[in-house]
């Protein structure tokens, strides 16, 4: 919406830590793409690169130099339902040294595998999930494989009401089988409040 968009236009104007990137030409995407990410616009380390990428795949500094056509408007919407993550892309962060995303309401393996161009099957296979498995809101969904134990000092843990296996290997970005391997515990185990388990 254009209200939105000013609205947005005017919060980056008034921020001190972007006041460089008016010195930029309005044309200069990577520039702003690169500043925007110096300034902490946005924790994910890869979002300028991707930024750029979607710019220049679909062709949108164009429209830098002119406006947008009902022709060009159409495209775009059509490209958008094809493509809804463009529009809202995932916050990427990490735990571990590995990236991953928070699954929102809708969310597929299919729908994350296109928009970081990832097999969706190894998505299921990274998370210790089944194929069948529904995303929930909320989800920690790792986008390359975890590892074999928690990053220091991160060396035990004490269980919570609501924990299992499954979740503390996602908080902490340790593969489910080696959780259960270093804890000398099978896969009937199930953890209750107060347990110590060792996460490296």
């Amino acid at each position: 919406p254009k209200d939105s968009y000013e609205d947005h236009s005017d919060f980056l104007k008034r921020g001190a830590r972007y006041a460089f990137l008016f010195k930029l030409k309005i044309t200069d995407y990577k520039g702003w793409a690169r500043g925007l990410k110096k300034a902490g616009y946005a924790t994910d380390p890869s979002y300028a690169n991707r930024l750029i990428t979607i710019i220049e795949d679909y062709e949108l500094y164009k429209y830098d130099s002119r406006g947008m056509s009902k022709r060009d408007v159409r495209s775009w919407e059509k490209e958008l339902k094809k493509k809804p993550w463009l529009a809202n892309p995932h916050q990427v962060y990490i735990a571990n040294d590995i990236a991953y995303v928070v699954a929102r309401d809708g969310d597929t393996f299919q729908v994350l595998g296109k928009e970081f161009d990832i097999s969706w099957k190894k998505l299921v296979k990274y998370n210790d999930l089944h194929k069948e498995y529904t995303l929930e809101a909320g989800d920690i969904i790792y986008l390359k494989e975890k590892r074999k134990k928690a990053a220091k000092p991160h060396t035990v843990y004490i269980v919570k009401d609501g924990d299992s296996m499954h979740t503390i290997s996602q908080k902490y970005g340790i593969r489910l089988k080696n959780l259960y391997k270093m804890n000398r515990k099978d896969a009937e185990y199930v953890p209750e409040i107060g347990d110590r388990l060792r996460l490296r």
